[in-house]
């Protein structure tokens, strides 16, 4: 089968090994695949990821990278049942499934940037009749929105700030919406973001690179933010968010910063705030993030801003600093 396959930050097409499923799995085939921040990280930053893995004792993202061996990432899709393995017999081939991914790190077990995907059968949920391919494959990235807004707590009333309007920014802001939240703020510093966030939802859009983003906060909701949601990893942007948010308020952290960052901590403790990291989602956030784009309670079909081809895949890498594309989908024949 082909695969996008990186190695020693080389990105290319080529033929693999189709995996055969093993008991309690089946085979199935990619209809459409979503490119991910993390993917991104990978792909640059590999070496990073591996020393944040082995400070942590072995574990997170980094544990099973090795950059002199072939991996195939993807891990935002969704997949028809091509092949059911030994001892599944509640699912039928030409089943149109999604899952929380069990590939995409791993250099033993290829991901979704190729034609074909193994799954864990105890996993795999229907995708909703009607939602189409690209939208469905942004569950994953839907479910980590859910699970950042839901570790914010935040009440209808409380004025909140999402910094950054990708993908996760943008689920978030969907998720806050959802939730009744009367004042979300976005801030991102390219134009065709924010237009995409106002267009989502958003209260209010302002410019990070315009100037001071306090004042910019303040000006819009006529007060300081009680809730920041991180959604940018980028060195600077926790400190910009500790300066931000109000006295007494919280900050959710959900964008990865690669590289060492500092903060003053003194501004944060003469406010008193809490400052939460969170990470992916659980299984039942997963299956309710399929189910809300499935009844268009998450409207996140906008989000897709290019499709493009297997073939198309290496140059797509390259080309994602531009900040006019949010989403882009990966869709196969």
């Amino acid at each position: 089968m082909r695969a996008l396959v990186l190695r020693n930050k080389e990105l290319a097409i080529k033929e693999i090994d189709r995996p055969k499923p093993g008991p309690g799995q089946v085979l199935a085939r990619v209809l459409a695949s979503g490119i991910c921040g993390s993917d991104l990280h990978v792909a640059r930053f590999m070496e990073d990821m591996i020393e944040a893995s082995r400070r942590q004792g072995g574990r997170g993202l980094g544990a099973q990278l090795d950059p002199g061996r072939d991996l195939v990432m993807g891990h935002e899709y969704v997949a028809e049942i091509a092949e059911l393995g030994p001892g599944v017999d509640n699912w039928s081939v030409g089943a149109r499934v999604s899952s929380i991914p069990i590939s995409g790190y791993n250099p033993d077990l290829p991901g979704a940037y190729s034609e074909y995907v193994l799954m864990n059968a105890s996993l795999l949920l229907p995708v909703p009749e009607g939602l189409r391919n690209e939208v469905a494959a942004m569950t994953e990235p839907c479910a980590v929105g859910l699970h950042a807004a839901r570790a914010g707590r935040v009440e209808p009333a409380e004025i909140v700030l999402v910094m950054g309007a990708g993908p996760i920014g943008l689920m978030t802001l969907l998720w806050l919406k959802k939730a009744g939240v009367a004042n979300v703020i976005v801030s991102d510093p390219a134009q065709a973001r924010r237009d995409l966030a106002a267009k989502l939802g958003a209260d209010h859009v302002i410019d990070p690179a315009s100037g001071s983003v306090v004042a910019a906060v303040r000006d819009a909701a006529g007060s300081a933010p009680r809730v920041v949601f991180e959604c940018v990893g980028v060195e600077g942007t926790l400190q910009q968010a500790i300066e931000t948010v109000a006295p007494g308020g919280r900050i959710v952290v959900a964008g990865v910063c690669l590289r060492e960052d500092r903060i003053l901590p003194l501004v944060a403790i003469d406010k008193q705030i809490n400052i939460q990291f969170v990470l992916a989602y659980t299984q039942a956030e997963f299956a309710e993030a399929l189910e809300a784009l499935g009844d268009g309670s998450i409207a996140a079909a906008p989000m897709v801003t290019r499709k493009i081809s297997l073939d198309e895949l290496p140059a797509a890498f390259a080309a994602l600093a531009d900040p006019h594309d949010c989403k882009v989908v990966v869709t196969f024949p």
